[in-house]
């Protein structure tokens, strides 16, 4: 390549970008003149706390906790398997649950 055809293809790049760049920003529609709109927060209230170290105050928890256990006491009544198991998750439930 010759050093002018160089000098073509860099004013070629940089028409391009000199275009594309407001033609993206007008299409996304975010410019410099625009009032910046706030963040806007979810109110603490919603949802779970996922990363509270409590959980036992946690609905979600605790009746996956009682799915679970169930599963095992209904295999126990059905094989006789994981009846030990089954007993023990269901105390510490009790226990934890108040």
């Amino acid at each position: 390549m010759t050093r002018k055809e160089c000098a073509r293809l860099a004013a070629a790049l940089l028409l391009g970008a000199g275009l594309a760049f407001p033609v993206a920003l007008w299409i996304t529609g975010k410019d410099d003149g625009a009032e910046a709109s706030p963040v806007k927060r979810a109110p603490a209230a919603v949802g779970r706390a996922m990363y509270s170290p409590s959980i036992r105050d946690d609905p979600y928890f605790l009746e996956q906790q009682r799915k679970g256990i169930e599963a095992l006491e209904a295999e126990c009544r059905r094989t006789g398997d994981f009846c030990a198991e089954a007993r023990q998750a269901r105390r510490r439930l009790e226990n934890l649950s108040g």
